[in-house]
């Protein structure tokens, strides 16, 4: 009978942590939704207007059928002015943008190989700076469960939590301009949700490390809200 008592309850457990995590997913399709109307709506900024001006003085252009420079540069300003609500009340920026820029024979191979610049720098800053967080944890052992064993496990699986996290990214912009060679230097800027790769980055920590607690969560949370 007791046996019986705690299968009930551990499946009510996971009702309730399935139905809860359901009702956040909507919420934050709802959110994603919202802004994405916002960005569909949204007119040239002055500031994209006088960034795109240089720009094309500079030689970039679009490829053909794509939005113009102004118009991206207007969502990517308004995406960089989205705010949130952190775990602990505090106000943070909700998405991380990051840009880099490749050059290559064809458009095609040179947007690929800048995306791929793009989360390449972005997964190797957040590894060093959750590695530097989770090390001044370890350092403290007196108040923290994390130890060096947890650390040396991270730098080991480092690649497979972080890296693997951060595959859905959103194109904000994309330019490129030809250069005296006839190669392409293309400009990419990915936008990452923080709430996402937050929750994204906590499993496969959790996954990799084999530990769970809020120290992990809170690491992660240090990171996404401190340096970006």
């Amino acid at each position: 009978m007791k046996k019986f008592l705690s299968i009930i309850a551990i499946a009510m457990v996971s009702c309730v942590a399935f139905a809860q995590n359901a009702t956040d997913l909507a919420k934050q399709q709802k959110q994603l939704n919202e802004i994405n109307m916002k960005m569909l709506n949204a007119k040239p900024t002055k500031d994209a207007k006088r960034q795109a001006k240089q720009f094309k003085k500079e030689g970039w252009v679009v490829p053909a059928g794509e939005k113009t420079i102004e118009k991206q540069l207007t969502e990517s300003q308004l995406l960089g002015e989205e705010l949130m609500t952190d775990e602990e009340g505090g106000i943070t920026k909700r998405f991380i943008l990051h840009t880099a820029s490749q050059v290559s024979g064809t458009y095609n191979t040179g947007y690929a190989a800048a995306r791929t610049a793009a989360i390449t720098e972005l997964a190797a800053t957040l590894r060093t700076q959750v590695a530097a967080a989770m090390q001044q944890k370890a350092d403290n052992q007196q108040t923290s469960a994390i130890n060096a064993v947890t650390v040396d496990k991270f730098n080991q699986r480092a690649k497979s939590i972080i890296d693997a996290t951060l595959t859905n990214s959103r194109p904000v912009v994309a330019i490129y301009r030809v250069l005296p060679n006839k190669n392409y230097e293309v400009q990419v800027r990915l936008a990452f949700d923080k709430k996402e790769l937050s929750a994204r980055i906590k499993r496969a920590m959790q996954r990799e490390l084999e530990q769970e607690g809020d120290e992990l969560n809170d690491i992660v949370d240090e990171v996404l809200s401190g340096s970006f």
